[in-house]
C-alpha cells in the first residue's frame, strides 16, 4: 500500500490487550481488531493514552506491531507511536520497528506517530526531523498534545509545537499529518500555516471538539474501541464521506442522536478511559483480560455503568 497521503476519517486509538502475565494478548488483539477494522480508516497502536505506550517495553511494542500487522494485512493503515525519553532512544526504537517490518516485507500502510516535545524542545526540531526521516521507509505523523507534556517530570517551557516551527516541518515531505489537542485558536493558526501543503492532514485529538466543530481530516477516537460503527457513521457524515439523501427529514436527526450517544458514552469512560474500556471489552467477550500497565491508575467502579449503557443503546 502506497502511503503518499495520510487517510481521512476515523482513527481508532486502540487499547493494548494484555494477558494476566502482562504479555500481548494475541486472541484479544485479534478480536478487538475484528470489531474495529470494518469501521476504521486507520488504527493507532501503542499510543501514549489508550495504548499505554509509555508503559510498554520495547519487546512488547515489537510484539504488538508484529501481531497487529499479521492480522490487519494491509487492509487499513497503522499509526504507531514511537516516542521515547530521548532523541537517541526514539531513533533506536524507530530503527528496530522499521527492521521488523522489513524482515517480513510488510506491504501495508504504516505511519510513525511522534510526539516531539515529549523528548525534544522546539529549538532544533527541523534538523532533528531531517535526521530522523533520512533513512526511514515510512512517513510520519506529528502528535501535539500539551496535556501529555505537562505530565512529564521535567518542566518544559513550551507544551505546543510553535506555529512557525510546524510550518518549517511541513517542508519535509515525509511528514504527512498532525494529530492535535489544544486550543481552537492554535489549531486555526496551524491551519493557516499549512496552506502550502493541501495534502497535509490535521486530525482532532479531542472527541468533544470534533463532535461540535469537526475538522476536515478526521478524528482520533477513544470511544471507537467500544462503538466503532457509531463513530464511523458520525465521522463520515461530518466529513461528507457518505452518499446519503440529505433531503430525508430524519438524516440530520439520526446523526445528532448518534452524536449525543457518543457524548454520553464519553462521560462514562472519561474518568479512567483505559481501565473502564478494557473492563467493558472483557464484559463484551472481546478481551480476555483487563490487565493494564503501571502507567494506568487502578479504578474502582462500583457499578458497571458502561456495560449497562452499551446494553441500553444496543451498541455492537
Amino acid at each position: 500500500m502506497e502511503c503518499s497521503k495520510a487517510p481521512k476519517g476515523l482513527l481508532v486509538d486502540l487499547v493494548t490487550p494484555l494477558n494476566d502475565k502482562g504479555d500481548i494478548d494475541n486472541d484479544g488483539l485479534g478480536s478487538l481488531l475484528q470489531k474495529v477494522l470494518p469501521h476504521a480508516d486507520a488504527v493507532l497502536l501503542a499510543s501514549p493514552k489508550m495504548g499505554e505506550g509509555s508503559g510498554l517495553s520495547l519487546k512488547l511494542k515489537t510484539d504488538l506491531l508484529k501481531k497487529a500487522t499479521a492480522f490487519i494485512q494491509g487492509r487499513i493503515p497503522i499509526f504507531f507511536w514511537i516516542s521515547e525519553d530521548s532523541p537517541e532512544n526514539t531513533k533506536k526504537t524507530l530503527a528496530l520497528l522499521e527492521d521488523l517490518l522489513k524482515s517480513y516485507s510488510y506491504k501495508g500502510g504504516v505511519f510513525w506517530l511522534d510526539s516531539p516535545l515529549y523528548y525534544h524542545s522546539n529549538r532544533g526540531l527541523y534538523g532533528h526531523y531531517q535526521d530522523l526521516t533520512l533513512n526511514t521507509k515510512y512517513p510520519f505523523v506529528l502528535y501535539n498534545d500539551p496535556g501529555l507534556i505537562t505530565m512529564l517530570e521535567r518542566p518544559l517551557k513550551r507544551c505546543n509545537i510553535r506555529t512557525n516551527i510546524l510550518k518549517n516541518l511541513t517542508e519535509i515531505d515525509k511528514i504527512k499529518a498532525l494529530i492535535f489537542r489544544g486550543s481552537l485558536t492554535r489549531v486555526n493558526n496551524y491551519q493557516k500555516a499549512l496552506n502550502r501543503r493541501p495534502d497535509f492532514r490535521v486530525y482532532d485529538g479531542d472527541e468533544d471538539r470534533f463532535l461540535e466543530y469537526p475538522s476536515m481530516s478526521g478524528v482520533l477516537s477513544i470511544g471507537a474501541n467500544i462503538a466503532p460503527q457509531i463513530w464511523s457513521n458520525v465521522t463520515r457524515a461530518s466529513l461528507g464521506m457518505i452518499e446519503e439523501d440529505r433531503e430525508k427529514r430524519d438524516y440530520l436527526h439520526q446523526i445528532w442522536e448518534m452524536g449525543k450517544v457518543l457524548k454520553d458514552l464519553k462521560k462514562i469512560y472519561n474518568p479512567n478511559p483505559v481501565w473502564t474500556i478494557k473492563k467493558s471489552l472483557v464484559d463484551l467477550n472481546i478481551l480476555g483480560f483487563h490487565t493494564c500497565t503501571s502507567v494506568t491508575s487502578p479504578y474502582d467502579e462500583k457499578e458497571n455503568v458502561l456495560a449497562e449503557f452499551i446494553s441500553t443503546h444496543a451498541i455492537e
